[in-house]
């Protein structure tokens, strides 16, 4: 096949995706890429701890038929405990000890001085455990605090020369890391990854922030 029969059937693809897409006016290259892969089972999809589904369950009255959404939230689930593993070896000869805090000083390594609060929040937390991070980072001497000009109740909080020095010696086996995490994906696959994983974050960016949705079913996209 060369170029231009490449062209020509790369078009019958996308003119099949405008076609069979629900908003004519929404389309996006996320979705064009999910159109060009046929349809999956989804217990081939998912991930390797959950397995096949107990005969006795689905004789249950109380079973929901498995479906894409719930595959998806398990496997962002044990990529995020896979990571934290990884990590352990990653801190081994580190004074920064979990991926958290590791987070916390970069957010404080980008901003110079910050407030407690919106460390916090920007590295989407508890107050309770953001603050025990905080005081384990002073404690270390990787933080310091000191006095806000601008509110005399609240401090800001800044990065050490100690804090410097061991984000620095973690960099490289945070890079480490990162390739680790992607796996044997190919380049294109990990930039269609990360553009679907921003959307994602843009969205549950939005909800995390909106403290007038209460019940789970407020959090659900638009339709």
């Amino acid at each position: 096949m060369n170029s231009l029969e490449l062209l020509k059937e790369l078009i019958d693809k996308l003119e099949n995706y405008e076609k069979n897409a629900a908003d004519k006016e929404a389309l996006n290259i996320e979705g064009f890429v999910a159109s060009l892969n046929p349809a999956h089972d989804l217990d081939n999809l998912k991930n390797s701890i959950i397995g096949k589904t107990n005969p006795n369950i689905l004789k249950s009255p109380h079973h929901i038929e498995n479906n894409i959404e719930r595959v998806i939230a398990q496997h962002l689930l044990l990529l995020n405990r896979y990571i934290k593993f990884y990590a352990k070896t990653a801190f081994a000869e580190s004074n920064i000890r979990t991926l958290e805090e590791f987070s916390f000083l970069i957010n404080v390594m980008q901003h110079e001085r910050i407030t407690k609060t919106e460390l916090i929040r920007r590295n989407i937390i508890e107050k309770s455990s953001g603050i025990e991070i905080i005081n384990r980072l002073i404690k270390s001497n990787m933080f310091i605090q000191v006095d806000n000009p601008e509110d005399q109740r609240s401090h800001l909080i800044q990065l050490t020369e100690s804090g410097k020095f061991e984000l620095y010696k973690i960099f490289h086996k945070m890079n480490t890391l990162g390739k680790i995490a992607s796996g044997s994906l190919t380049d294109t696959e990990k930039e269609q990854l990360a553009m679907m994983l921003k959307k994602l974050d843009h969205f549950h960016y939005d909800n995390y922030n909106n403290k007038e949705l209460k019940a789970l079913e407020d959090y659900l996209p638009a339709v």
